[in-house]
Order: structure tokens, then sequence, then C-alpha cells
């Protein structure tokens, strides 16, 4: 089979449908621990796990694309009602094959931290709306933040490089800073308006960081990270309430501020393609 070569613009929806889709289907389905976050768990730990695999097959990815859809199409049949949970896990193993074989196939320029980050944000949505930005936002206003902030800065970023015929974009020093600063926006601040631009931060420290850069030993864990504190957060959620996530953020804006100390050397600019919109997520 020839080798799968997917647009960018495919990773970055492909990433936001199963952060969106397996939490909300994890809620629903009433999970008894860590709520909708373990799905989404499970997605990412395969996604990260197998594409660090350099073989990694696209027929592999397609044949777990095939599995989710065939377990979430049962789901939603209701053919299979007792097995419901069981079915979703499987279909975000699945999902998770096929959107590492897609990352695989392309470049993810990000700092591991800003995308640790990033799922953190996308992954915490369905605890509850309301540790996230306060009292009154329903599920669908609060979705509908997250994804125009995910998709939207990136977006804009692209547009006003293309305009100008300059590539708008920092180093990792600069790309570390503006995550520290979001992250402990999002660890301290009791207002809306604090969250949002705590979110802002998160994405453009992500989206604006488009130099190549050496692997740091420290990457791998650092993915690895991710879903197990998302996970740490399911599960003491219920008892802790918005500290535990206030505490995860503040965790990631420590290791945020110390990486800035010692960034990872840049390989070499890259100044002459703007960065397109889907490349950041």
């Amino acid at each position: 089979m020839s080798e799968l070569k997917p647009p960018p613009a495919l990773r970055q929806l492909d990433a936001l449908a199963a952060w969106v889709l397996l939490g909300w289907l994890g809620m629903r389905l009433g999970w008894s621990v860590a709520s909708g976050v373990l799905p989404v768990v499970v997605w990412w730990v395969v996604r990260v796990s197998a594409a660090r695999r350099h073989g990694l097959r696209s027929d592999v990815g397609l044949v777990g694309l095939w599995l989710a859809m065939l377990s979430l199409a049962t789901i939603a049949s209701g053919l299979a009602t007792p097995y419901g949970l069981a079915l979703l896990l499987v279909a975000a193993a699945g999902w998770g094959l096929w959107s590492a074989t897609l990352s695989a196939c392309g470049s993810e320029q990000s700092l591991p931290l800003a995308q640790l980050a990033m799922g953190l944000m996308m992954g915490s949505l369905w605890l509850s709306s309301q540790w996230c930005l306060g009292p009154g936002w329903t599920d669908g206003q609060t979705v509908a933040l997250h994804l125009g902030l995910m998709a939207g800065l990136p977006l804009a970023i692209s547009l006003a490089s293309r305009v100008t015929g300059t590539q708008l974009a920092v180093n990792p020093r600069h790309a570390l800073v503006l995550l520290a600063m979001g992250t402990l926006l999002l660890a301290t601040a009791g207002a809306p308006v604090g969250h949002i631009a705590g979110m802002a931060l998160v994405v453009l420290g992500g989206a604006l960081h488009v130099q190549p850069r050496q692997a740091a030993p420290s990457d791998a864990l650092i993915r690895l990270a991710g879903p197990a504190m998302l996970l740490v957060i399911g599960v003491m959620a219920p008892a802790l309430g918005p500290a535990t996530l206030k505490s995860a953020w503040a965790l990631v804006a420590l290791l945020a501020a110390a990486q800035s100390l010692h960034p990872a050397r840049p390989i070499r600019p890259r100044l002459s393609s703007p960065q397109r919109w889907s490349d950041a997520a």
C-alpha cells in the first residue's frame, strides 16, 4: 500500500473531532471513573505511543479507523448497550491508531509541552464546563469557544502571514513564555475573561513556534505525561473539584517557565514558507 500523505488540515480536524466526540460519548454513557476523560486518555496514549514508531504502516491506521467506525456505529445503534463503555474504549484505541498514522506522516512542530497543555485544555472539556469558564456556560458554548480558539487563532496567524508576506513566528524561549503565562492564568484566574485569555496564550504558544528544533530527551516523557495527567484529573476531580485542574495548570506553568530558561536550540530558521493554520496543533 502506498504511503499515506494526509493534508495538514486533516490532522488538525481529526484531533479536534477525537477530543470532542470521544469525551462527549464518555460523559453521556456515564463512566463511573474519570467521567468522559477515560476514552480520550486511551486515544491520546495510543496516538502518542504509536506515532513514535517510525515504521508505522498506513494500513494499520486504516484498520484502526474502520474498527473505530464500527464500534461507534454499534454504540449509536443501541444493539450492544450493556457493552457500550467497552466498545467506546475499543473505538478510542482504533481511532488512536488512525490519528498516529496521520501524525507519523506529517511534521508536528509544536513544542511537546504546548501539545500537552492544549491536550489538557481540550481533554478537560467534559469534566464540567464551570471548572473551565465559570457558572452559566453551556456545554455547547464551551465546546464552541475551545474549537474556535484551537482553529481560529492559527488560521488568523496564517492569514496575517500571507497578507504581510512575513512569517509570524517566535523562538522556543518566547513560545514557552507565552505557554507559562497562559497556564498560570488558567491556574489562578477567577473570572471567565482570565480563563479565555489563558487559553488563547496557550494556543498562541504552540501556533507561533514553527521553527524546527532538536529533540530533547524529555520530549517523549512530556508527551506521555499529558494523558497521565488528564487521567489523574479525571479520577481526582469529583472529590477535589476545580483544585485538581488548577493544580495541573500550575504544574505546566512551572515546567514551561523552567524550560524557557534552557530551551532546545533551533536547527535552522524557516522563514520562506508561511505556516498553514492546520500545522499549529
